[in-house]
Order: structure tokens, then C-alpha cells, then sequence
């Protein structure tokens, strides 16, 4: 409508011209080259725009003529833009979806059409990553370093390269290059980090785990955990090479920065005992106790006075548990000492809480239940909860440690996992559990388990025993005599002992096992299986045989009736 009422308007403005050269008639001579030309003004004017529009057509037709050159070549670079934009979209869309070869033909098609280095050798770099041309890629990263542009992400192609063929040192250089150029760009602090725990540069790490917090590039716990550990394993490294006194001022670092950090606690405690200064390895366990306690605390805790009596190290163990009294390791720790002075009463009653409070009780508060009850002389009770055990769930963490090595007997490889797992969650790992490896067994825990078929035979013969023993000692007071007529008269026929009177069969007793597993009478004797492992514990035979008391309790009987028959 608007375009029509702009031509409308035109129109109009010629025909209103027109009107007005019609109403001025005039007259227009041009005399030029001995030549006169006559002619009316309306004429003469229509004459001179036709002149106009020829002579800007010639010139713009002239022009065109002259461009053309440049025009084609435009033309052609164009054509040769456009194939090489497609040629990347091919590229990019073959390496996103795992097509290495396509990937590195369209890459060499970029090159080829497109004038953009940084933008061809970046493609170039990635496609013979996926390819799997590690070289390659490395090549084309070292010729984007000339570049500032793309100094950065060849730096980050090359650390990238170096960690794919595991050359940690080259990864160093390369992420700390990155970090020292660009100290804001996070993932030059993670290359460079995670490089240096991977070559076990503990000292390094340190260092660029500072730098990184100082930067923002991690969460002031997560650094004060992985700190932690990077000095305990700094510590235990200067251990093993005789360093003594700087790996017990690393161990001692590592508990002021984590002081719930089990591992760095117990092996400064070592340190410092093993350099006669029992008084603050004792002030660091109860400060890592107090914090978080952890079975390891306890073992380091009990052993660090030797000559101490029995009395004195349960009263000072029980004190220490004091320091975290709700604490579930707390808790085992006081049934322990309680134990250890064969008060089973007060072990039971102390277990009591967290059987209440776990749905399932794991295999290792069996297995202490086991003994409580065998400390308490209930050998039925305890072969029930040790059965028990066998189908309970395992403790998540710590519950096999070997009282008589090392707590955490942690290699230069668990170190490294233990920064990410301790640093970022919080989270021990248990290398000997992950390894499979077995721990020596304490005899002082080997407990039987026994058939119910034996365990009714065993039964009945103690009820035998016992019955036996009230009738001979029956026998005995009818024919002792007194001494004043043994000294008087001398029998010449020895009267037979009265007879004994029959014993009443009884029928066994019915009492239920507080057991999940089925066990089943063995044929032949039971021999230690090494494939089951329940709790850090290798499955025991069935039939455990006669006690020790038990033994000489019934040698007690049999010397006993000798002398009465």
C-alpha cells in the first residue's frame, strides 16, 4: 500500500511538471560547431534526462568491466569459505561422534580451504587425538604455541598428550608453564595437581595445592584434607629414606591440618615414641580421638607404654574413650578393655546400646559378642553369635586391623588414591581389604563352631559326667569307715561297692541358636577352608574338641574314681 502510494505520488509530480512546461511555452537554441539546433524547452528537457541516463548506464557498465577481475576472485574465495565452513562442521561432527578417519579428512579439507590457522591446527590437533595419533596431535600443539592466541590450549593439548602416554614429568612442565601464565585458568591447577600426586612429588603438590586455595580453585577443607595426607605420605617417604626428624615434623604438620586424619595421627604418635616423646604422641592421639576416633587411635594409644600393669592401662584406655563417649568406636573400646580384664558383665552390658541401635549387627560386633559369651563360659551362645557371623555384614572400614602390625600399611600408590578419597569425601581407604590380603590370625579368636548334633552328644555327656561324679561321691561316704575301727580290725573279705542306681535317660533340650546360617554335621574332620573369609577371619573347623579346663577338669574325675573303686 505504501510502495503504491509512492508511485501514486511521483506520478503525479511529472504530470504537474508536465502541466507546468505546457503552460510556459519556450523557445532553446544550442549553436555549437558552425551548427544551430532549435527546439522547444519541454523537449530540450526530455532530451537532456535521456542524455543523463544513457551516459550512467555507459559508466556504470564501464566500472563493471573494470571489476570484474576482483569480483571473480571474490566470488571464487567465497565458494572456497563456504567449502571450507562445511569441510568443519563435517569435522567437528565426526569427532564428536567417533568417526577418527572422517574427522582427520575433513580437518586436512579445513586446512586446505580455510585461512585460519589457529582455527585449522586446533581442529587438526583434535582430530589425531581421536584418532589416536598422540604424536600427531602433539606436533600440531607445539606449531599453536607460536601463537599467542592459542598458546593456552596448546599448552593444555600438550599436558592433555603427555598424562595419555603417562609422562608425568613432561605433564609438569607443560601444566606448570599454563598455571604460571594463566594462575586463574582451573584446569592448569587440576593438570598440574593431579600430575604431581601421579609421580609421587609430594613436596610439589604441596606447593601447587596452596597456590590453588590462594586462587579459589578448591574448598578450604578439601584443601586442608589433602594437605593432610600429602605430608603424612611426605613423612612416610622421609622414613624410609632415615630422614627421621624431618619425617616426624612433616607427620606432625600433617595432624595440625587434619586433626581427624587417622593415618597421619598414628604415624606421628610412632615417630615421636620412637624419638622418646611419649607425652606428645599421647596429646596428638587423644586430640585425633577427640575429633574422630578410629580403631587404629586406640591400638597406637594402648601400646605406648609397655611396661604398664594390666589395671593401669585398662583405667588409662578407658579414659581415653571418654574423650568421644557416644562415639560407636568408643563404646567397642570400653566392651575391649572390659573384656581384656575378663569382666564379660560389663562387656555385654556396654555391646548392649549398639545391638540395639544397628538393624543387622556386622560380622565384627559378632564376633566380639562371641567372645564375650565365651569369656562368660556360654560356649553355646558364643559358637551361635560366631555363626552368626558369617552371614552378617561386613564392617565398612577398619574392623580387621592386626593388633600386632602396622595399622595402615599404606604404599606410595594409596597415598596418591587417599588424597581424593580422604581430600574430597572424607573417606579412608583400606588397602589390605582392596588387595585381598590376609591378616595372621590371633589364636586368642579362634573360635569353633560346632553341629547342633554335637553340640546335644556334648550335652549329654556332661550330664553324664556330672551325674557320675555325684554318685561316686555318694559311694565314697557309704564305705569310708571310721579310722578307730580300721586300726581295730582288719576285714578279711572286701564287700563289693553297692551298685550304682540307674540313670533316668533325659531328653536334650531345645534351645533356639540366635543363628542366619545353616551348619551342616561334616562327614569326616572339618579342615579350615582358605577361600571363606568372614570379617578378616579364616572359617574354623566344627568340632574344637575338649577345652584346656575342660581336660583337666575331667583327668580330676577319672584320678578321683580310680581311688574310690
Amino acid at each position: 500500500m505504501i510502495r503504491l502510494a509512492f508511485y501514486v505520488a511521483i506520478a503525479l509530480v511529472i504530470g504537474i511538471f508536465a502541466f507546468w512546461l505546457a503552460a510556459h511555452p519556450g523557445l532553446v537554441v544550442v549553436e555549437a560547431f558552425g551548427l544551430e539546433i532549435r527546439t522547444s524547452a519541454a523537449a530540450s528537457l526530455v532530451l537532456l534526462l535521456l542524455l543523463t541516463f544513457a551516459l550512467a548506464f555507459s559508466w556504470r557498465g564501464l566500472a563493471w568491466f573494470i571489476e570484474l577481475p576482483g569480483q571473480l576472485r571474490k566470488t571464487r574465495a567465497q565458494s572456497r569459505r563456504d567449502k571450507g565452513y562445511d569441510a568443519l562442521e563435517m569435522a567437528v561432527i565426526a569427532a564428536a561422534s567417533g568417526d577418527a578417519q572422517g574427522a582427520v579428512k575433513n580437518a586436512e579439507r579445513v586446512k586446505m580451504l580455510l585461512d585460519r590457522p589457529a582455527l585449522s591446527g586446533l581442529l587438526a590437533a583434535r582430530a589425531a587425538e581421536a584418532a589416536g595419533d598422540i604424536a600427531g596431535a602433539e606436533r600440531q600443539y607445539q606449531n599453536l604455541l607460536e601463537d599467542k592466541r592459542t598458546a593456552l590450549a596448546a599448552r593444555r593439548g600438550l599436558v592433555r598428550a603427555a598424562l595419555e602416554r603417562r609422562d608425568y614429568h613432561a605433564a609438569i612442565v607443560e601444566a606448570m608453564a599454563a598455571f604460571d601464565a594463566e594462575p586463574n585458568a582451573k584446569w592448569a591447577f587440576d593438570a598440574l595437581f593431579d600430575a604431581q600426586v601421579a609421580a609421587r612429588d609430594w613436596t610439589g603438590a604441596v606447593a601447587s595445592l596452596s597456590r590453588g586455595e590462594k586462587r579459589g580453585h578448591i574448598v578450604q577443607l578439601a584443601a586442608k584434607r589433602r594437605r593432610a595426607v600429602l605430608l603424612a605420605a611426605e613423612s612416610s617417604q622421609a622414613e624410609a629414606n632415615g630422614d627421621m626428624e624431618e619425617a616426624r615434623r612433616l607427620a606432625e604438620k600433617a595432624v595440625v591440618a587434619a586433626p581427624g586424619f587417622a593415618p597421619g595421627a598414628a604415624l606421628a604418635a610412632r615417630l615421636l615414641v620412637s624419638a622418646g616423646k611419649g607425652w606428645r604422641a599421647a596429646g596428638l592421639l587423644e586430640d585425633a580421638w577427640a575429633a574422630k576416633p578410629h580403631p587404629a587411635l586406640a591400638l597406637a594409644y594402648r601400646d605406648l607404654k609397655e611396661d604398664e600393669r594390666d589395671k593401669t592401662r585398662a583405667k588409662r584406655l578407658r579414659g581415653f574413650a571418654d574423650l568421644n563417649a557416644t562415639h560407636r568406636e568408643s563404646l567397642i573400646l570400653i566392651a575391649e578393655t572390659a573384656l581384656d580384664e575378663d569382666d564379660a558383665e560389663t562387656a555385654r552390658t556396654t555391646f548392649a546400646p549398639l545391638l540395639e541401635t544397628e538393624i543387622r549387627p556386622s560380622s565384627r560386633l559378632c564376633t566380639l559378642m562371641s567372645k564375650v559369651e565365651r569369656a562368660a563360659g556360654n560356649k553355646r551362645e558364643a559358637n551361635a553369635w560366631l555363626t552368626r557371623s558369617l552371614s552378617a555384614p561386613s564392617e565398612p572400614d577398619w574392623s580387621d586391623l592386626d593388633p600386632e602390625g602396622p595399622a595402615f600399611g599404606y604404599r606410595d600408590e594409596d597415598w596418591a588414591r587417599l588424597v581424593y578419597s580422604y581430600g574430597d569425601a572424607g573417606e579412608l581407604i583400606h588397602p589390605r581389604h582392596e588387595r585381598f590380603e590376609r591378616i595372621p590370625l590371633d589364636p586368642g579368636q579362634a573360635l569353633f563352631l560346632q553341629a547342633p548334633e554335637e553340640e546335644k552328644e556334648e550335652e549329654e555327656k556332661e550330664e553324664s559326667k556330672t551325674e557320675t561324679l555325684a554318685q561316686d561321691t555318694v559311694d565314697e561316704a557309704d564305705t569310708t569307715e571310721p579310722e578307730e575301727n580300721t586300726k581295730e580290725a582288719v576285714l578279711d573279705v572286701v564287700e563289693p561297692p553297692a551298685p550304682k542306681r540307674p540313670r533316668k535317660p533325659r531328653a536334650p533340650r531345645k534351645k533356639p541358636l540366635p543363628q542366619t546360617a545353616k551348619v551342616e554335621k561334616p562327614k569326616a574332620e572339618a579342615v579350615p577352608s582358605p577361600d571363606l573369609d568372614v570379617a578378616g577371619f579364616p572359617r574354623q573347623p566344627d568340632d574344637p574338641g575338649p577345652l584346656p579346663e575342660d581336660e583337666k577338669e575331667e583327668d580330676n574325675i577319672q584320678s578321683r574314681k580310680r581311688e574310690v573303686h
